[in-house]
């Protein structure tokens, strides 16, 4: 790989900076981290409680890495873009809690939007090689 293909590293150490509060996967992240390429995270000790996809990438306003962060619960995930100044910007995420409703019309509305809306998000999230 040549140095226009990797995150330099002090990009990489603000990304790992910001991403070690948020998974324990953080000592699977390569080094050198290519760009353009996503990759899957292994958790510490086979441990199964999420799983995690990032990319790192460039664009007009310079580096940024994109993950996405699934719970083995089903109830939660992360979908965020980290800028080399350490920023972290939520991106659309997928709905994971559903809210019940007693009256049937507004529940079944509810799971049409929630559907139609993460139906969007896969898209996007697949786009990006980012599902999980």
């Amino acid at each position: 790989m040549t140095s226009e293909d990797v995150v330099p590293d002090q990009v990489r150490d603000i990304f790992v900076a910001a991403l070690t509060p948020v998974t324990t996967h953080i000592a699977d992240l390569p080094d050198p981290l290519p760009l353009g390429v996503s990759i899957g995270l292994d958790a510490p000790n086979g441990s199964p409680r999420e799983r995690i996809a990032v990319r790192a990438g460039r664009d007009e306003d310079g580096y940024l890495l994109d993950y996405h962060k699934k719970g083995n619960n089903g109830e939660t995930s992360s979908h965020c873009r980290i800028r080399a100044d350490g920023t972290i910007t939520r991106l659309e995420n997928l709905i994971m809690v559903h809210q019940h409703f007693d009256d049937p019309e507004q529940a079944r509305e509810e799971r049409e939007r929630r559907a139609a809306h993460n139906k969007r998000v896969i898209e996007i999230l697949k786009a990006k090689d980012l599902y999980v």
